[in-house]
């Protein structure tokens, strides 16, 4: 079942702390409301059986985009340019990253159930066994991605790369994945960002800890 997702705007400008057009028809900028059309296929995409390609919030955070825009299965439609969801991480396949800076070690768990989702678990560790911190939870893709990649510094090479943000806002925390490109030996990198309301001392930034990778 192919999904089309017509977006028609016209005037819109874990843990706790304690731990476009398509088939030849113009999309005329003139409605603020989302419009779903379901066309049959022979067989259903396996993926759409077990859970929304795309995650509400994400579409939702659609309407902040001033033009004709059109979400179509796995890429998005806008204004006459095709845009393709982050493919780095595969589907229903847990992906682990790691780094080191000396006794703490940083892991971070994430499955990718949908195109817009990434389940994750983060942990701090101290020598490989006492855990320091844990979060889990699932991080959104921003909905306007395909406005500008964010750029990261690769901690080892001191070369910036390109990467793709996520957000999980809880009542107590704010936790972003930055999920980055591929090194030259072929490992993804990733980052996190974590903004703990409740105490901001335990809040982690960019810089506070090394790039991780693919293990």
């Amino acid at each position: 079942m192919k999904q089309i997702i017509f977006l028609l705007i016209g005037g819109l400008g874990f843990g706790s702390c304690n731990q476009g057009s398509t088939n030849g028809t113009t999309i005329e900028a003139a409605m603020d409301t989302l419009n779903v059309v379901s066309t049959e296929e022979e067989q259903l995409d396996e993926l759409v059986k077990d859970t929304p390609l795309h995650d509400q919030s994400f579409i939702d955070g659609l309407s902040e985009y001033s033009g004709p825009i059109a979400l179509i299965d796995d890429y998005i439609l806008v204004d006459r340019d095709t845009v393709y969801f982050p493919e780095d991480i595969p589907l229903r396949t847990k992906t682990t990253f790691s780094a080191t800076d000396g006794e703490k070690v940083f892991l971070l768990h994430v499955t990718r159930p949908n195109l817009t989702r990434l389940h994750y678990d983060f942990q701090i560790l101290y020598g490989d066994s006492e855990e320091t911190y844990r979060q889990s939870g699932d991080a959104i893709l921003g909905s306007l991605f395909f406005f500008g990649a964010e750029t990261d510094v690769d901690d080892i090479t001191g070369v910036a790369y390109l990467s793709v943000e996520y957000w999980d806002h809880s009542s107590e925390t704010s936790f972003a994945i930055r999920m980055g490109e591929k090194d030259d030996d072929g490992q993804l990198r990733a980052k996190i960002k974590l903004y703990c309301k409740s105490d901001t001392s335990k809040s982690i930034d960019l810089a506070d800890h090394p790039t991780l990778r693919t293990e």
